[in-house]
Protein backbone atom coordinates (compact mmCIF):
# COMPACT_ATOMS: atom_id res chain seq x y z
CA UNK A 1 0.00 0.00 0.00
CA UNK A 2 2.71 2.76 0.89
CA UNK A 3 4.40 1.17 -2.20
CA UNK A 4 1.65 2.32 -4.16
CA UNK A 5 1.87 5.36 -2.79
CA UNK A 6 5.33 6.21 -3.16
CA UNK A 7 5.29 5.39 -6.73
CA UNK A 8 1.81 7.54 -7.38
CA UNK A 9 3.66 10.81 -5.80
CA UNK A 10 6.90 10.18 -7.55
CA UNK A 11 4.63 10.05 -11.33
CA UNK A 12 2.79 13.30 -9.80
CA UNK A 13 6.41 15.31 -9.22
CA UNK A 14 7.37 13.86 -12.91
CA UNK A 15 4.13 15.44 -14.50
CA UNK A 16 5.13 18.91 -12.95
CA UNK A 17 8.70 18.57 -13.79
CA UNK A 18 7.24 18.16 -17.27
CA UNK A 19 4.30 20.37 -18.07
CA UNK A 20 5.49 23.50 -20.02
CA UNK A 21 6.54 26.83 -18.30
CA UNK A 22 4.83 29.95 -18.81
CA UNK A 23 7.06 31.97 -21.70
CA UNK A 24 6.04 36.08 -21.94
CA UNK A 25 7.43 37.82 -24.80
CA UNK A 26 6.56 41.77 -24.16
CA UNK A 27 7.12 44.60 -26.62
CA UNK A 28 8.12 47.87 -26.78
CA UNK A 29 6.61 49.84 -30.01
CA UNK A 30 7.04 53.32 -31.59
CA UNK A 31 3.86 54.30 -32.71
CA UNK A 32 3.77 55.66 -35.59
CA UNK A 33 6.97 53.86 -36.74
CA UNK A 34 7.15 55.24 -40.20
CA UNK A 35 6.24 59.04 -41.32
CA UNK A 36 7.23 61.86 -42.95
CA UNK A 37 8.31 64.99 -40.42
CA UNK A 38 9.44 68.16 -42.17
CA UNK A 39 12.02 71.10 -40.77
CA UNK A 40 11.01 72.93 -37.94
CA UNK A 41 8.31 71.08 -37.30
CA UNK A 42 6.84 69.32 -34.06
CA UNK A 43 5.50 65.89 -33.90
CA UNK A 44 5.04 63.45 -30.86
CA UNK A 45 5.58 59.77 -30.50
CA UNK A 46 4.14 57.00 -28.39
CA UNK A 47 5.34 54.84 -26.83
CA UNK A 48 3.41 51.52 -26.91
CA UNK A 49 3.68 48.67 -23.84
CA UNK A 50 2.26 45.32 -24.79
CA UNK A 51 2.73 42.65 -21.80
CA UNK A 52 1.41 39.74 -23.74
CA UNK A 53 -0.43 38.68 -20.65
CA UNK A 54 2.18 39.14 -17.64
CA UNK A 55 1.62 40.45 -15.46
CA UNK A 56 4.01 43.55 -14.41
CA UNK A 57 6.10 45.37 -11.56
CA UNK A 58 7.44 48.28 -13.87
CA UNK A 59 9.21 48.89 -17.11
CA UNK A 60 12.47 51.09 -18.34
CA UNK A 61 12.37 52.22 -21.76
CA UNK A 62 15.43 54.10 -23.13
CA UNK A 63 15.56 55.50 -26.66
CA UNK A 64 17.80 57.22 -28.93
CA UNK A 65 17.51 60.08 -31.79
CA UNK A 66 19.91 61.75 -34.08
CA UNK A 67 20.69 65.26 -32.76
CA UNK A 68 21.57 66.49 -35.71
CA UNK A 69 18.08 66.39 -36.61
CA UNK A 70 15.36 66.08 -33.70
CA UNK A 71 15.39 67.60 -30.12
CA UNK A 72 13.44 66.00 -27.48
CA UNK A 73 11.18 68.44 -25.66
CA UNK A 74 9.15 66.83 -23.46
CA UNK A 75 7.63 63.68 -22.15
CA UNK A 76 3.89 63.13 -21.25
CA UNK A 77 3.50 60.46 -18.93
CA UNK A 78 1.07 57.64 -19.62
CA UNK A 79 -1.89 56.20 -17.35
CA UNK A 80 -0.63 52.33 -17.40
CA UNK A 81 1.29 52.51 -14.10
CA UNK A 82 0.80 55.16 -11.53
CA UNK A 83 4.06 55.87 -11.27
CA UNK A 84 6.72 57.80 -13.31
CA UNK A 85 9.34 58.54 -11.64
CA UNK A 86 12.54 58.11 -14.08
CA UNK A 87 11.27 60.57 -16.91
CA UNK A 88 14.42 62.01 -18.30
CA UNK A 89 15.21 63.44 -21.54
CA UNK A 90 19.27 64.36 -22.43
CA UNK A 91 18.66 66.64 -25.44
CA UNK A 92 23.09 66.67 -25.93
CA UNK A 93 23.26 62.97 -26.06
CA UNK A 94 19.93 61.95 -27.98
CA UNK A 95 19.20 59.62 -25.23
CA UNK A 96 15.12 59.85 -23.89
CA UNK A 97 14.68 57.57 -20.31
CA UNK A 98 11.05 56.49 -19.13
CA UNK A 99 10.43 54.80 -16.53
CA UNK A 100 7.18 53.48 -15.14
CA UNK A 101 5.87 51.63 -11.58
CA UNK A 102 2.82 49.72 -10.72
CA UNK A 103 1.92 50.45 -7.29
CA UNK A 104 2.20 47.49 -4.94
CA UNK A 105 -1.54 46.23 -5.02
CA UNK A 106 -2.06 46.12 -8.62
CA UNK A 107 0.33 45.24 -11.72
CA UNK A 108 -0.11 46.12 -15.14
CA UNK A 109 -1.06 43.79 -17.61
CA UNK A 110 -1.93 44.53 -21.37
CA UNK A 111 -1.80 47.03 -23.90
CA UNK A 112 -1.19 50.89 -23.55
CA UNK A 113 1.10 54.03 -23.82
CA UNK A 114 3.93 54.12 -21.78
CA UNK A 115 4.60 57.49 -22.58
CA UNK A 116 4.34 60.61 -25.40
CA UNK A 117 7.62 61.86 -26.68
CA UNK A 118 7.24 65.30 -27.82
CA UNK A 119 10.09 66.31 -31.15
CA UNK A 120 10.35 68.94 -32.44
CA UNK A 121 12.47 68.72 -36.24
CA UNK A 122 15.65 70.65 -36.31
CA UNK A 123 15.10 73.77 -38.66
CA UNK A 124 18.90 73.22 -40.56
CA UNK A 125 18.16 69.28 -40.22
CA UNK A 126 19.37 67.41 -43.04
CA UNK A 127 16.88 65.43 -44.93
CA UNK A 128 16.33 62.16 -45.54
CA UNK A 129 15.79 59.06 -43.52
CA UNK A 130 16.55 59.38 -39.59
CA UNK A 131 15.96 56.46 -36.88
CA UNK A 132 14.56 56.43 -33.38
CA UNK A 133 15.31 53.26 -31.73
CA UNK A 134 14.96 51.35 -28.67
CA UNK A 135 18.14 50.79 -26.45
CA UNK A 136 17.56 46.69 -26.05
CA UNK A 137 19.86 43.92 -26.08
CA UNK A 138 17.93 40.48 -26.71
CA UNK A 139 20.60 38.33 -25.78
CA UNK A 140 21.08 39.98 -22.03
CA UNK A 141 18.34 39.42 -20.00
CA UNK A 142 20.74 40.04 -17.13
CA UNK A 143 21.59 43.22 -18.47
CA UNK A 144 19.59 46.62 -16.23
CA UNK A 145 21.27 49.34 -18.40
CA UNK A 146 18.84 48.81 -21.71
CA UNK A 147 15.21 49.09 -22.08
CA UNK A 148 13.43 46.18 -19.69
CA UNK A 149 9.75 45.12 -18.60
CA UNK A 150 10.06 43.35 -14.87
CA UNK A 151 7.62 40.83 -13.97
CA UNK A 152 5.66 41.05 -10.99
CA UNK A 153 7.50 38.91 -8.12
CA UNK A 154 10.02 37.08 -10.02
CA UNK A 155 12.20 40.58 -11.12
CA UNK A 156 12.62 38.58 -14.55
CA UNK A 157 12.71 41.20 -17.90
CA UNK A 158 10.00 39.12 -19.87
CA UNK A 159 10.84 42.33 -22.70
CA UNK A 160 11.23 40.04 -25.97
CA UNK A 161 10.99 42.83 -28.86
CA UNK A 162 10.63 46.15 -30.02
CA UNK A 163 9.53 48.25 -32.98
CA UNK A 164 11.73 50.80 -33.55
CA UNK A 165 10.82 53.68 -35.84
CA UNK A 166 12.05 55.06 -39.65
CA UNK A 167 11.15 58.15 -40.55
CA UNK A 168 11.98 60.65 -43.13
CA UNK A 169 12.92 64.40 -42.71
CA UNK A 170 11.17 66.55 -45.76
CA UNK A 171 11.13 70.20 -46.19
CA UNK A 172 7.57 70.82 -46.52
CA UNK A 173 4.92 72.64 -44.76
CA UNK A 174 3.44 72.20 -40.20
CA UNK A 175 -0.13 71.84 -41.64
CA UNK A 176 -0.02 68.40 -42.56
CA UNK A 177 2.85 65.67 -42.10
CA UNK A 178 2.63 62.04 -43.30
CA UNK A 179 2.61 59.24 -40.76
CA UNK A 180 2.08 55.34 -41.32
CA UNK A 181 0.23 53.25 -38.98
CA UNK A 182 -1.52 49.57 -39.16
CA UNK A 183 -3.95 51.11 -41.39
CA UNK A 184 -1.71 52.91 -44.51
CA UNK A 185 -0.49 56.21 -44.84
CA UNK A 186 -2.44 58.85 -42.74
CA UNK A 187 -2.17 62.86 -43.55
CA UNK A 188 -2.42 64.09 -39.71
CA UNK A 189 -2.54 67.79 -38.64
CA UNK A 190 0.09 69.30 -36.68
CA UNK A 191 -0.82 72.59 -35.00
CA UNK A 192 0.87 75.50 -36.35
CA UNK A 193 3.26 77.79 -33.97
CA UNK A 194 3.51 74.38 -31.05
CA UNK A 195 6.45 75.46 -29.52
CA UNK A 196 8.22 72.21 -27.16
CA UNK A 197 9.40 72.46 -23.97
CA UNK A 198 13.14 73.08 -23.45
CA UNK A 199 14.55 69.76 -21.88
CA UNK A 200 16.82 71.34 -19.46
CA UNK A 201 13.05 71.76 -17.96
CA UNK A 202 13.37 67.90 -17.50
CA UNK A 203 15.14 67.54 -14.04
CA UNK A 204 13.83 63.93 -12.43
CA UNK A 205 16.10 61.26 -11.87
CA UNK A 206 17.09 58.41 -13.96
CA UNK A 207 15.63 55.51 -11.43
CA UNK A 208 16.97 52.33 -12.51
CA UNK A 209 14.38 49.56 -12.06
CA UNK A 210 15.52 46.44 -9.38
CA UNK A 211 18.13 44.67 -11.50
CA UNK A 212 16.64 41.51 -13.99
CA UNK A 213 16.84 37.96 -12.25
CA UNK A 214 17.66 34.79 -13.94
CA UNK A 215 14.24 32.47 -15.18
CA UNK A 216 16.59 29.07 -14.59
CA UNK A 217 17.23 30.67 -11.18
CA UNK A 218 13.72 31.33 -10.25
CA UNK A 219 12.33 27.78 -11.66
CA UNK A 220 14.77 25.84 -10.39
CA UNK A 221 13.76 27.06 -6.47
CA UNK A 222 10.17 26.81 -7.76
CA UNK A 223 11.49 23.03 -8.35
CA UNK A 224 13.11 22.34 -5.28
CA UNK A 225 10.01 23.60 -3.05
CA UNK A 226 7.67 20.75 -5.21
CA UNK A 227 10.06 18.83 -4.29
CA UNK A 228 10.72 19.00 -0.55
CA UNK A 229 6.92 18.94 -0.37
CA UNK A 230 6.56 15.75 -1.64
CA UNK A 231 9.01 14.13 0.76
CA UNK A 232 7.13 15.49 3.41
CA UNK A 233 4.34 13.80 2.28
CA UNK A 234 6.30 11.15 1.36
CA UNK A 235 7.39 11.35 4.86
CA UNK A 236 4.04 11.33 6.57
CA UNK A 237 2.71 8.35 4.16
CA UNK A 238 5.72 6.01 5.63
CA UNK A 239 4.58 6.73 9.60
Amino acid sequence: MIRQKIVSLLAAVGLFLLAPLPVWAATLSLSPSTGTFNTNCPFSLDMVLDTQGAQTDGTDAILFYDTSRLTAGSITSGTIYPDYPGNNIDDSAGKITVSGLASVSQAFSGKGTLATVNFLVKQNAPTGATQIKFDFDPNDKTKTTDSNVVERGTVVDVLSSVVNGNYTIGTGTCGSQTVTGTGGPTIVTVPQGAVSTPSGAVKEPVTILPPAGSETFTYTIAILGTVLTVLGILGLALL
